[in-house]
């Protein structure tokens, strides 16, 4: 079919998918339409034909979707924080898409359709996507979750990853909706505190409770005497220069991360740092416990000399 005069160059700009509308446009005849229908191409989605057979790709998905919402569609929430690169925003097999409130077209099939009254103001264009901004796909897709975890997992990593800075994300949430915000203002509150994890956010939260502990900092520059950078600790008590390191491999980006984390401990022994290692399972359950061992190991380092360690502001570094 690829004779209709233009419907070669749209195909191949859709990834060989088309709208019923655009064919119609390009003068392709019903009857030409049916027949094509009961060979090779199909319908996806009432209004999305593939030209290809077999299932669609992830791909094909995401602009199957844009074709049925229609123009001025956005990729939205879960899929395009997902698209942006924040893992813990995969795993729906929806593709969530944004449209103005004055356009009406309906959930269909993997197609979830968002009506709003204010539209991203940024989104990225990329060929024939449109993709929410980061800081609207990240606060849209925590506030759609069910659970406060996972709100707390989707902010924080695309922290972590330098994807948005918490500023971004405070400025999104504040001009949007208040309704149904809870957890994601609690999960952008521990982000602006430097909790750069779940495991983080919850470790300050007890480190919170103590009366024997001095303030705490998450992710400070460390430099030592000698002008040596030293490894980002997760939680840093100034005072007794003590760090709190939160060990677990779920919450890295890789066995290389992973290995550095582990090495870094023996780094800051070198420059006189107590360290205490603790893990996301034991500060669930066993919080009281992990407490104790933090103050007993502030108590112990506050008998000693404080090694000369310089803390600056956390370090982030710049969004991407």
């Amino acid at each position: 079919m690829r004779h209709v005069p233009g419907l070669g160059d749209l195909l191949d700009r859709q990834s060989g998918l088309v709208t019923r509308a655009q064919l119609r446009d390009l003068g392709m005849p019903p009857g030409a339409l049916r027949w094509a229908l009961g060979k090779q191409w199909r319908a996806v989605l009432p209004s999305v034909i593939s030209t290809a057979g077999g299932n669609l790709t992830p791909a094909q998905r995401l602009v199957a979707a844009l074709l049925h919402a229609g123009e001025g569609a956005s990729l939205a929430g879960a899929t395009a924080a997902a698209w942006h690169g924040v893992t813990a925003a995969a795993g729906d097999p929806r593709v969530h898409v944004l449209v103005s409130g004055t356009r009406h077209p309906r959930d269909c099939g993997f197609v979830v359709v968002r009506r709003v009254s204010r539209p991203d103001g940024a989104p990225w264009v990329r060929g024939v996507l449109t993709v929410c901004s980061r800081p609207r796909a990240v606060v849209d897709a925590a506030r759609a979750v069910p659970a406060a975890d996972q709100a707390r997992a989707i902010v924080l990593e695309a922290v972590e990853r330098r994807l948005v800075t918490p500023e971004s994300l405070r400025h999104e949430l504040e001009t949007g909706p208040r309704r149904g915000s809870a957890q994601v203002r609690q999960a952008v509150g521990e982000a602006e505190a430097g909790a750069w994890s779940v495991p983080e956010a919850d470790l300050l939260c007890l480190l919170a409770r103590s009366r024997r502990l001095s303030p705490v900092r998450a992710n400070p520059v460390l430099t030592a005497a000698d002008g040596t950078r030293l490894p980002t600790p997760d939680v840093w008590i100034d005072d007794v220069a003590l760090a709190v390191q939160v060990h677990s491999r779920r919450w890295h980006a890789g066995a290389l991360d992973w290995d550095r984390t582990v090495m870094s401990d023996g780094v800051f022994a070198e420059y006189g740092v107590v360290v205490v290692g603790v893990t996301p399972t034991a500060i669930r359950t066993a919080p009281d416990s992990v407490l104790a061992r933090i103050e007993r190991a502030y108590r112990a380092a506050s008998a000693r000399p404080r090694p000369p360690i310089l803390a600056g502001p956390a370090g982030r570094g710049s969004v991407a």
